[in-house]
């Protein structure tokens, strides 16, 4: 019998339960991002503050996590979102799951609030509360050291699974995230950091003997499983381009096709050279290490510094963790291509523990809206220096960075401009112009935590062809369709991907059949019976429950496309393109699809994936 350990952690009373989540409820939600959902639906009362201490933190490893050896170390972190008041999971890499599960534990719920800052320690099954006023207000990296060698460790993030926040998630910055051991892995959206800063909860420490494999039912069959898809991952082309370039190689492949945003979503279809700010350049001129979250085969982690010049590293941070999103939202959206001063912006904004998404968005809100005449700042597109200082002031809430410091949505509302924002249920964009990627036109605004490219990713199709290809600028009925069907199947492999919990990247290889490998990896593991339809239908029960938090709420419920996503780029490969059509007409397949009307699922698409307890909620 699987079952899923978790620990309830109550800092108000200062009191540790242990609950057990049974085989039946697993084959329903699995772990990570699924239980989560399910959880803090059926625990989080209606209508609270994101801040209160009646919220919750819901860090869940996965049934396979720390075991399979195909990229399972990574975590989800669920709760109601500072950013957009509502719902939002949050995923990370790293090792802060494997030792999770070694620490005796599958999963952490945290509530309450401590009197004081306090972080939490858990070794080989034993939890205690340490106090934390002497780390409170100190930076991540600092965090982590700190905490590692109170306990016993060496300051070396590999010995132990550590999680932080920085300032900003102490000053309850509404896009703070959390900080994971293994190299600045972040939980990065929808305001997790703030939820932890607002239970005066520093940080985590996670360690353990617990012999994982003891959890397997046939370990042979499962490890002939486990080596035939790590062996395919291994000799793909796609792990070896990640490996030497990591996620920062798209730069240049998205420039080409138009389809890169800058300045704020609002400027013209190609932005001067980029080139400076790909992967390729900077591999070329700074030195890199290339790192691996535990148990990937596929090390795709680029690690640059800057060693000289204003924008140099320190000696005790010399590294940044550079991926193609911080990248882009640090550099191109806000008119900035020196990578100098975007890696430096990068690893400031993961010292101070912010998400670089939402930072960048808002960023590019204030400099645009300064250019209205509606922001008292001295600032344009591409001021390193002043941008710098916005991002120190965004995090101790100081000054106008209070302002910042509630996001791009709230931003753009408070200062009058509120068709400036392009993202969806007050979360912004990452780095791909849904006008150009026109599967992004349904998967970004249909996403659970709002505008988000990571519960289904359209280049996949669009760019690399997997599992078929779509023309990104087609526009026909039979495109169309065929994207909203596409849309679908990507949000349930994507659900239980971060379900399970591993990375995404396999998705983008053509020798990965995910919900087969994904059935074969669990019935080998644990005796059960699943089928790849299995596998999607429990993907479609997760994303249904997530959009039931948005039902519940009774708030941004219906998809909707914000105005600037219906004015034409006015120049570049993509020039004339707009969402609308994409969005209008795809809308109406993508709903029938789904058995929802207006967003919200039907009592008959409950009934189906086995929700009925949630019928009082339509």
């Amino acid at each position: 019998m699987t079952v899923f350990r978790i620990l309830r952690i109550d800092l108000s009373r200062e009191q540790f339960t242990e609950e057990i989540i049974k085989e039946d409820l697993l084959k329903r939600f699995l772990g990570g991002r699924g239980l989560g959902a399910y959880m803090a639906l059926k625990e989080i009362p209606r209508g609270i503050d994101p801040l209160s201490p009646s919220n919750r933190l819901y860090i869940f490893s996965g049934p396979l996590s720390g075991i399979a050896t195909i990229s399972s170390s990574r975590v989800n972190v669920t709760t109601r979102s500072p950013l957009t008041g509502v719902y939002t999971h949050a995923n990370a890499g790293g090792n802060f799951s494997y030792w999770l599960r070694k620490s005796g534990y599958d999963g952490l719920i945290i509530e309450g609030k401590a009197e004081e800052p306090v972080y939490l320690v858990i070794k080989d099954g034993e939890a205690m509360l340490k106090p934390a006023k002497h780390i409170w207000g100190k930076w991540t990296g600092a965090s982590t050291k700190i905490i590692l060698e109170e306990n016993g460790f060496p300051p070396d993030e590999t010995k132990a699974g550590v999680a932080v926040i920085g300032p900003a998630g102490e000053n309850l910055v509404k896009f703070a995230g959390i900080r994971m051991s293994d190299y600045e892995r972040f939980a990065g959206r929808g305001g997790v950091g703030a939820v932890m800063g607002s239970k005066l909860l520093k940080g985590i420490l996670v360690w353990g003997t617990r012999d994982l494999s003891k959890e397997l039912i046939d370990k042979a069959r499962f490890m002939k499983v486990n080596t035939d898809i790590v062996k395919r991952i291994a000799t793909h082309d796609t792990t070896k381009v990640l490996h030497k370039y990591g996620t920062n190689v798209l730069m240049n492949i998205v420039q080409s096709i138009g389809a890169l945003p800058h300045y704020n979503f609002g400027g013209t279809g190609k932005l001067k050279d980029v080139t400076p700010v790909s992967e390729e350049y900077i591999k070329d001129h700074y030195p890199t290490e290339t790192h691996g979250c535990y148990n990937c085969p596929i090390a795709c982690t680029q690690m640059p510094t800057v060693k000289s010049g204003p924008f140099k590293f320190t000696v005790t941070e010399k590294y940044v963790k550079q991926e193609y999103e911080n990248t882009w939202a640090l550099g191109p959206n806000i008119g900035l291509t020196d990578p100098e001063a975007d890696m430096k912006f990068q690893k400031l904004a993961n010292e101070l523990g912010l998400d670089t998404i939402t930072l960048g968005n808002t960023l590019s809100m204030a400099v645009e809206l300064a250019k209205n005449g509606k922001l008292n700042l001295d600032i344009d597109w591409g001021d390193a220096g002043s941008l710098e200082y916005l991002i120190h002031k965004i995090a101790y809430r100081d000054g106008i960075g209070d302002d910042l410091a509630e996001g791009d949505y709230r931003l753009a509302v408070k200062y009058g401009m509120p068709q400036l924002f392009t993202g969806s249920r007050g979360q912004g964009l990452p780095a791909y112009d849904p006008r150009a990627l026109k599967g992004f036109a349904l998967a970004y605004y249909t996403a659970n935590r709002g505008g988000d490219h990571l519960e289904a990713y359209t280049p996949t199709w669009e760019i690399f062809g997997v599992p078929e290809k779509v023309d990104p600028f087609c526009e026909t009925q039979e495109c169309i369709e065929k994207q909203a069907r596409i849309v679908k199947w990507n949000q349930e492999i994507f659900a239980v991907v971060d379900s399970t919990v591993f990375c995404k990247f396999e998705n983008l290889m053509p020798n990965i059949d995910t919900e087969k490998d994904f059935a074969d990896l669990y019935n080998a593991a644990f005796g059960w019976d699943l089928t790849s339809q299995d596998v999607l239908t429990i993907g479609e029960r997760i994303f249904n429950v997530e959009r039931l938090h948005w039902v519940r709420e009774g708030k941004w419920v219906k998809d909707e496309l914000p105005p600037r996503m219906r004015e034409p780029i006015p120049d570049g490969p993509a020039k004339g393109h707009t969402a609308s059509k994409m969005f209008d007409e795809g809308i109406k397949t993508y709903y029938k699809l789904r058995g929802w009307i207006d967003g919200k699922p039907t009592k008959d698409a409950l009934k189906r994936l086995g929700l009925e307890e949630f019928d009082y909620l339509l």
